[in-house]
């Protein structure tokens, strides 16, 4: 399975990387934990993440002094780095001084730790299937076109469940997963959208405004679950394909 980034979280509060490995591998990132700052190092020898999640707070050895060692290599010296701690906003200045990107205060909420670490993701470029990083859409959408049949063939396959399956566990196989695109380009859109903006230049349509196109009361419960998923289900009966007419007309 292809992620979208990989993070290393540090704490010695097994609870919290629990709950925190549930929240970024479900936003489809590589979740690496340490438990303290020996396990940290170990892990940092040999691997250089794409962000570093970091507590202050540690028996064997502070955050603080771990930040130190890990912006004295060079290969981890750009590497993203949010500190965050129960012990109050005194160690901000310290945090800084020492290269931490963000300092953070628990409790964080789920949301804002989503957010802060997307962004400073996004800072560092544009990460696609294998690791590679590029700086624009446009040359995130070079890479695409190569893993996409050709754009007339693309919108007919699109359209067929079954066709819609195979091309989508094709990209899968390229490392092309959902989760990643919807990084890359977030918002309410259908992931036929998504793609063909990305691939061939398209135009964005939102998602409800797709949807709205649909008034067949036959429908509804493929809509209901379109929306939900924001795209057209990979499973369901003929009237999928009425669908995708209707959406796509």
């Amino acid at each position: 399975m292809a992620f979208v980034a990989r993070l290393l979280v540090v704490d010695d509060d097994l609870r919290l990387l629990h709950l925190l490995e549930l929240l970024f591998s479900g936003a489809g990132h590589q979740v690496v934990l340490a438990d303290s700052a020996k396990a940290a190092l170990e892990y940092l020898r040999r691997e250089t993440p794409d962000l570093i999640l970091l507590d202050i707070m540690m028996p064997d050895m502070d955050g603080l002094t771990l930040l130190g060692r890990i912006r004295a290599v060079r290969r981890l010296a750009k590497v993203p780095v949010i500190m965050f701690t129960g012990g109050g906003r005194e160690l901000e200045g310290p945090s800084r001084a020492l290269g931490a990107d963000l300092f953070l205060e628990k409790p964080v909420s789920s949301r804002r730790l989503k957010e802060v670490v997307e962004n400073l993701l996004a800072r560092e470029g544009y990460v696609l299937p294998g690791g590679e990083r590029v700086n624009s859409l446009e040359e995130v959408g070079s890479r695409l076109r190569h893993a996409l049949p050709e754009e007339a063939r693309f919108k007919l396959l699109w359209r067929k469940t079954a066709s819609r399956r195979a091309l989508l566990q094709n990209l899968l196989a390229k490392g092309w997963t959902e989760a990643l695109l919807r990084r890359i380009l977030p918002g309410e859109y259908d992931l036929y959208d998504l793609l063909g903006h990305l691939a061939f230049g398209w135009p964005l349509v939102p998602l409800r405004e797709r949807a709205a196109r649909v008034q067949d009361p036959r429908l509804v419960s493929h809509l209901e679950a379109y929306l939900e998923e924001k795209r057209l289900p990979l499973e369901g009966n003929g009237l999928l394909e009425e669908l995708a007419q209707a959406l796509y007309a």
